[in-house]
């Protein structure tokens, strides 16, 4: 039985297609380094690399493709909801005030 290895990456920082295989290197941020001008940006190391068949690197797109309408989909109705309940709390708390005018007001 084959062994499951979790590997982490920052991000892909390049991708090749070579022989009928899809090449994914994945890197990690090793730091910060600066440029000739001077400014800072990250520095990658590329840590491992993914071969796979083009057939299963185009079902693995797929399945990303997927997931990522769902969790937009999901995003989408957090934010119905947010809208929702920032105009449910609108409402109340212009009754309230309604009701605050309306109501007689004590002599002191």
């Amino acid at each position: 039985m084959a062994n499951k290895q979790i590997v982490f990456a920052d991000r892909l920082v390049g991708f090749s297609v070579q022989n009928g295989l899809a090449r994914l290197d994945f890197a990690v941020n090793a730091g910060q380094v600066k440029d000739k001008d001077g400014k800072t940006g990250q520095r990658m190391e590329i840590t491992s690399q993914l071969v796979m068949p083009l057939d299963a690197f185009v079902n693995a797109v797929a399945m990303q493709q997927n997931a990522l309408k769902q969790v937009a989909s999901r995003a989408q109705q957090v934010a119905g909801k947010d809208k929702t309940e920032a105009k449910a709390e609108a409402g109340d708390k212009a009754e309230k005030a309604e009701k605050a005018e309306k109501a007689p007001k004590a002599k002191k």
